[in-house]
């Protein structure tokens, strides 16, 4: 068991019935319970906290998975520690009365329906917002795990006084989140945000998608490793640094470490990294131009290289972007850091979307 700092008062108007188009209600209830549940995107990674109605963690589990499994491995793993967190023990003071989902995938949230996830199987088209709506009897919201943490940023973290915002997961993949006005901006078929699958590089690397030259296919945490480990194969200078900030075990490299070999001088890191800076500036630098955000957040693993990732990508931005679109712009790390999933799916249960 974990628990969380307040997360303060949390606007608890919430969504409409589950499987419908959501609709503002109010959730009038003065006592009472939440669930946040994230859900990663290979599925190998689950998350679940209870929450009171001010946002305020009273119970937390985690059961990772050391292989990546299958819809009903997940959903059935999922039901145990919601029977876990939810003991009537856990709930003196009222019921369940919210469950907020983040998924590490393409979700369409107006309808509750999971569309795919990118690093696992069987989720095509899944309704888990009915799902679960129907297994514990109460109301359920899902959505994409970054739009979700970018909207516990805004309201929690980072972004907080901010009016635009743009969220970036620099993950196992690359997510996106539009937070305006405290509102998640979710397109016209809820799509919206996601950079990781926009086009930087023709005829590049494949991405999860399964398109060429996406930017999750070389600015995210597991394309980075992967190339670092690949180029550095042919010079054994790299091949040892990577042992020795590693501690010998090779296999746990991560991309901070990446980033911090570059700092270091290692050649091959550099290259590495300066690929991260060239295209995941210039993608960023386009969405400031078009949508003019006043913040930046980003987070995961990635963002973890702090000012070793951002002070390049500021530069990148400055240098490409019109003055008027950059100048009072602001490229922050994220304040939740590991929690932000989870933080923003106990979000999404008490907050008006």
């Amino acid at each position: 068991m974990s628990t969380q700092p307040n997360l303060g008062n949390i606007n608890t108007d919430y969504p409409g019935q589950p499987g419908l188009q959501r609709n503002t209600g109010r959730l009038l209830a003065t006592q009472g319970y939440v669930l946040g549940i994230e859900i990663s995107s290979s599925g190998a990674r689950q998350s679940v906290a209870l929450a009171d109605l001010n946002g305020q963690v009273l119970y937390q589990l985690r059961r990772p998975l050391e292989y990546v499994p299958d819809t009903e491995t997940v959903l059935s793993l999922l039901n145990e520690m919601i029977a876990e967190a939810t003991q009537p023990e856990r709930l003196p003071k009222g019921r369940l009365l919210r469950i907020g989902i983040a998924v590490g995938g393409l979700v369409e949230a107006t309808q509750g329906i999971v569309r795919t996830l990118y690093h696992a199987q069987q989720w095509n088209n899944f309704p888990l917002q009915d799902y679960f709506a129907e297994k514990l009897d109460v109301p359920c919201i899902i959505d994409n795990n970054a739009n979700a943490a970018g909207l516990g940023e805004v309201l929690h973290g980072a972004g907080q006084g901010e009016r635009v915002v743009l969220y970036i997961g620099l993950g196992r993949g690359i997510g996106g989140g539009l937070i305006v006005n405290g509102r998640i901006f979710h397109g016209a078929s809820g799509t919206a945000g996601e950079i990781g699958h926009t086009l930087v590089k023709e005829n590049g690397p494949e991405c999860s998608c399964g398109g060429a030259g996406h930017l999750e296919a070389i600015a995210s945490a597991r394309s980075i490793i992967h190339s670092m480990r690949n180029l550095a194969q042919e010079y054994p200078e790299s091949l040892a640094a990577i042992e020795r900030i590693t501690r010998g075990q090779p296999e746990n490299l991560t991309a901070e470490q990446v980033f911090q070999l570059g700092a270091e001088g290692d050649k091959i890191a550099q290259q590495v990294v300066q690929q991260v800076h060239t295209y995941l500036g210039g993608a960023l630098a386009n969405i400031v131009q078009l949508i003019n955000p006043s913040m930046i957040i980003l987070g995961g693993p990635v963002a973890q290289a702090g000012d070793l990732l951002i002070e390049p990508l500021r530069q990148r931005i400055q240098e490409l972007c019109l003055p008027a679109a950059s100048q009072s712009l602001r490229i922050v790390q994220g304040h939740l850091g590991n929690e932000a999933n989870l933080v923003g799916a106990i979000t999404l249960a008490l907050q008006d979307i």
